[in-house]
């Protein structure tokens, strides 16, 4: 019983809840030396690959308060894009996610535009895609064919930076880039960092694994109930 029980044991290990790693992460500090460029082109990381230019800001300038530096999307001219110069791969069945902290430009009133989306180069199967730009996964496309996938929104001026993302369960293997950009065209936009890319197997669901743990505890204890059962001793006649 008790190989059986370390067995089901080394069973729990191999099915262990696998988190997505993170392949990539940048929050844009060391760009142009740690100092504010604008019509910046020189990223680390990135194409600007939009109509116009995106600026880099170090916090204190122009007003502008972020950790380190940050990027205004609606450059000097704007409006800007951002594309990641490498591409990132993925298996069938892996869970992708790309969160990345937004906040409003700080300088002038309104409401600013933005999106954000995956490049794959070719067609590919993407499940469950969905975005979470309010604290709450949201699933927008159960399933669809595409070589692409961008997702537009708007944030107003005043808005605190916050922490949003967009992902997906891959459907087959394939690889993919991603990018960002700004539709407004007034050289103030929405401002950009700590970028981040996930990619791994899909976690299980916790009421998943109280119902594998609790399985694994039925048998052990059904185990021991019939050992005991085996080895009493038979009644005296």
């Amino acid at each position: 019983m008790r190989k059986l029980l370390v067995a089901l044991a080394l069973s729990a290990a191999t099915i262990a809840p696998a988190h997505a790693g993170v392949v990539f992460s940048d929050n844009f500090d060391g760009e142009n030396g740690g100092n504010s460029a604008l019509n910046y082109t020189g990223y680390a990381n990135f194409a600007s690959t939009g109509a116009g230019t995106t600026d880099v800001v170090k916090n204190g300038d122009f007003g502008i308060a972020c950790s380190g530096s940050c990027v205004d999307l609606d450059g000097s001219p704007g409006p800007g894009e951002l594309t990641s110069l490498n591409s990132f791969a993925f298996n069938a069945g892996d869970f992708v996610r790309l969160s990345f902290d937004l906040g409003g430009n700080q300088r002038r009133s309104g409401n600013d535009g933005y999106f954000v989306g995956f490049d794959f180069g070719s067609s590919i199967m993407v499940d469950d895609y969905g975005i979470n730009f309010g604290g709450t996964d949201q699933i927008v496309i159960p399933s669809t064919n595409t070589s692409n996938i961008t997702t537009s929104s708007g944030i107003a001026f005043d808005a605190p930076f916050f922490t949003r993302s967009i992902f997906f369960t891959a459907g087959e293997a394939g690889s993919l880039n991603f990018k960002f950009g700004s539709s407004s065209a007034d050289n103030v936009g929405p401002l950009l960092d700590n970028v981040v890319l996930e990619i791994g197997a899909p976690v299980p669901e916790p009421a998943t694994w109280a119902m594998m743990i609790f399985g694994f505890g039925l048998v052990g204890g059904a185990m021991r109930r019939n050992r005991k059962s085996l080895t009493a001793k038979p009644a005296l006649a």
